[in-house]
């Protein structure tokens, strides 16, 4: 575990001679970073995969986005999401439209010296199938399954791949599908070099086999990571040799290096740090939109919350306004959907307000006229635990007593995924720019089977109805009618579920003054290293 050091131990050592020992959690006093290396003081205890068919955290996506490179992208020099062509140059859809045949760009190198072909691509499409850890849900989702990856994933050409699904689905949904970090391109002779007996994950976890901007030379968990730039990369060279991003969980701790030099990029300060910093010579604050959700769940497998009346209750108990405008000023907006502003289908709808004699009477109602008491799990990090201190107060002016369980952002996952808690506190962030990627996970629930990647499921609850006509928006080729399905099916969502979403994120981040094009967040969803220098 990393050893958190305080602000005030930091002042008192700041008069120190500097060392170059590397000690886990120790933040040595540097005169200024390389001139060639970009440093970010970020946390990074929820980075608990580094191979790209496991991973499934937004600060995963962070890294693997910058080393390996997927079959479609998203355009980062624009505004809003615009697909471009990746690995996968253009594409011909068969008459049916369920076969997708991708012409695979020629001529890219992995990191290794290997020349990227059709048979890495065929290998990555069906790898995360076969390892099945939690994002393989987005390819069942569209009818790969590991029984039939060998009829449906085929190589028919040295640059050539079929790719067929169970359904004719929106081709712009299959596109985003395949910039997400589940579509990376593996190196798949090196892979194989190292696959011991669990197709390499084990060491696709400590190593990088990819073709992206950079590589991964070291990665210390709850410490570091170190990437290097891959001077072969087909859309060029990144400008800095090297990015490190050491974990520096306090936002005193992150915001004191910065303001010393030894970092060059603050991730996770708080409002009154950004406040502080503003206008100090040297220091930059970039606002940055990111299409990542904040919100509360439910186990509706909980004696208690299984009640709806409850789950009412609980959405009359959070001070919206109070989290976006006092709490979080600059950093979030209002949101109650989960489907994030600036994506298709969106809606601003807001129908709960915070009402606390509203949610006693609900209570009342659901027999529990003297009140209840709640646990709720929370990464012991800025913003969740913040919030979830926050709930705590409003919680109790309806008669709700709430305990708050911080832990690491990986135990506090493991154990939601596990099930095992009554309500958690998280972050969801786009894994690709369509609005069905949101929907899969938070109105598709397919009765019968286990379904771990999907927040409905981990909060047991069970929605045949809802499951259906999120299957149908997928399928809708037209755009407008579409975005039409996705807004009801919104409107339905936030009247029942378990889940209270109350913010949309943007990313506020402290930069040297001498640091150029650094991107905390993109449209692609990712922060963008390669485009990052220094003045």
């Amino acid at each position: 575990m990393s050893v958190r050091v305080s602000k005030r131990q930091l002042l008192a050592g700041a008069g120190a001679v500097a060392v170059t020992t590397t000690v886990p959690g120790a933040y040595p006093a540097l005169a200024q970073t390389p001139r060639n290396t970009l440093v970010i003081a970020a946390q990074i205890d929820d980075l608990v995969a580094l191979d790209p068919h496991q991973s499934f955290e937004i600060t995963g996506s962070d890294l693997l986005k910058n080393v390996y490179d997927q079959l479609f992208a998203i355009d980062e020099t624009k505004a809003v999401a615009e697909l471009r062509p990746g690995l996968a140059e253009r594409f011909n859809l068969s008459p049916d439209g369920r076969t997708f045949t991708l012409f695979i760009r020629q001529g890219v190198k992995f990191h290794s010296g290997n020349p990227l072909t059709a048979a890495d691509v065929v290998y990555s499409l069906r790898r995360p199938l076969i390892i099945n850890r939690t994002p393989a849900f987005m390819y069942r989702s569209v009818g790969l399954t590991r029984d039939n990856i060998e009829q449906t994933i085929r190589q028919t050409g040295d640059f050539e791949v079929q790719v067929t699904f169970d359904k004719a689905y929106a081709p712009t949904l299959i596109q985003n599908l395949f910039t997400a970090t589940i579509a990376s391109v593996l190196d798949s002779k090196v892979v194989e070099q190292n696959a011991g007996t669990d197709n390499g994950n084990t060491w696709l976890n400590r190593n990088s086999a990819a073709s992206g901007a950079f590589r991964v030379v070291r990665y210390q968990p709850n410490e570091s990571y170190t990437i290097e730039r891959n001077d072969s990369w087909w859309r060029g060279k990144a400008v800095m040799q090297r990015v490190i991003v050491r974990h520096v969980p306090e936002a005193a701790t992150q915001r004191l290096l910065l303001e010393r030099g030894d970092v060059d990029v603050a991730r996770n300060l708080t409002p009154t740090d950004i406040n502080g910093l503003r206008g100090r010579a040297g220091i930059t604050i970039a606002d940055f939109p990111r299409g990542t959700i904040q919100y509360f769940s439910a186990n509706m497998a909980d004696p208690i919350l299984g009640n709806p009346k409850v789950i009412e209750a609980l959405k009359h108990l959070v001070d919206y306004d109070a989290i976006a405008n006092n709490l979080l000023p600059g950093q979030v907006f209002p949101h109650q959907s989960f489907i994030p502003r600036g994506t298709l289908g969106e809606i601003d709808s807001r129908p709960w307000r915070f009402d606390p004699e509203r949610a006693k009477a609900l209570l009342a109602e659901a027999g529990h006229p003297g009140g209840i008491k709640l646990t709720m799990d929370t990464a012991n990090t800025f913003p969740s635990l913040d919030v979830a201190q926050a709930l705590q107060a409003s919680f109790a002016r309806g008669g709700v007593t709430l305990e708050v369980l911080p832990a690491t952002g990986a135990q506090v996952l493991a154990k939601f995924r596990a099930r095992n808690h009554q309500l958690f506190i998280g972050t969801w962030g786009l894994g690709h720019p369509d609005p069905h990627y949101n929907a899969d996970s938070f109105t598709h629930n397919p009765p019968g089977r286990d379904n771990p990647g999907k927040l409905s499921w981990r909060n047991n609850w069970a929605i045949p109805e809802l499951t259906a006509r999120t299957e149908a928006a997928m399928q809708e080729r037209d755009a407008d009618a579409r975005a039409a399905m996705y807004r009801q099916i919104q409107e339905d969502f936030m009247k029942v579920a378990p889940f209270v979403v109350f913010a949309q994120q943007q990313v506020q981040v402290a930069v040297r003054s001498n640091v150029t094009e650094y991107m905390a967040s993109s449209p692609g969803l990712s922060a963008i290293y390669w485009r990052a220098g220094k003045s």
